[in-house]
């Protein structure tokens, strides 16, 4: 082999790495090293502000959904819709909190652009100060505040709707 065919194969297999990089970040995708799971957030943690600016507290008796996203997320925007849809189904039995670090005038313009009715509230602090490295994720909590599951990344319908009937009561 001689050296220039070696520069080039060389080339080509950084520029194959970084490409498989940005593609992975866009995506969202669980890093390669690591295993991709999320710490826990207790409740009490949250520091949360409604779409009019008045800090709210995260109330126990019914469980909880909360889903940390950003409008500029793909896979938030698109579980968007699967997450609207099983609040419908189970609005009375478990509450649905869509979480962002980004301004208010941002996620209310996602919101009204979009139709959705879910509850969306702003985090004071960055999602970086939970320990949170990842978007999206979904964190379920019992009726007594307990953390029952997180799932990082982007969660299907399926499986969403499985977590919440492990927490509902019937």
């Amino acid at each position: 082999m001689d050296k220039r065919m070696f520069k080039v194969g060389f080339l080509v297999g950084i520029l194959l790495i970084i490409g498989i990089g940005i593609y992975g970040g866009y995506f969202n995708f669980i890093p390669i090293v690591g295993d991709g799971t999320i710490k826990p957030i207790e409740l009490a943690q949250l520091e949360l502000e409604n779409l009019k600016g008045e800090k709210i507290t995260l109330k126990k008796g019914k469980p909880l959904v909360i889903n940390f996203w950003a409008t500029w997320c793909a896979p938030c925007i698109q579980e968007f819709p699967e997450f609207e849809e099983l609040n419908k189904i189970y609005k009375n039995k478990i509450d649905f909190v869509m979480i962002s670090d980004e301004d208010v005038s941002k996620i209310e313009k996602f919101k009204t652009k979009k139709g959705y009715t879910l509850n969306m509230s702003r985090s004071l602090k960055t999602f970086e100060k939970y320990g949170l490295m990842i978007r999206p994720a979904t964190y379920i909590y019992d009726s007594e505040g307990n953390l029952v599951s997180k799932i990082a990344g982007e969660i299907f319908k399926k499986k969403l709707e499985g977590e919440i009937k492990k927490v509902i009561i019937n």
